[in-house]
């Protein structure tokens, strides 16, 4: 699992990506959401961000199985377009090899 932040105009989102299953088997799926700061467990430590509600979930299946990349959006949630672009250009390489 990892989790990369950025800001736009002033406002912090995120994709969480998670790969689940081994092999053949394998699901990645890569998260795209409005970061949200959760404050830190201890004075010493700093605020850290955290995924919010996904607005787009894309879920990628092993090159074994092949399944096409899927998308799925929440059709309750806006973001801007560029955040859009951002998410897609980070998880696009990530489809090259499961492209058929």
């Amino acid at each position: 699992m990892s989790l990369l932040t950025w800001n736009h105009d002033g406002d912090l989102f995120c994709a969480l990506t998670t790969e689940t299953g081994t092999s053949e088997g394998r699901i990645t799926q890569y998260e795209l959401s409005e970061a949200r700061m959760v404050p830190a467990g201890t004075p010493s430590s700093q605020a850290s961000p955290a995924p919010g509600p996904t607005a787009v979930t894309v879920v990628v299946h092993a090159p074994a199985e092949e399944k096409p990349a899927e998308v799925h959006f929440d059709g309750t949630q806006t973001l801007p377009f560029a955040v859009l672009q951002h998410f897609m250009a980070f998880v696009a390489p990530h489809l090259a090899d499961t492209e058929r």
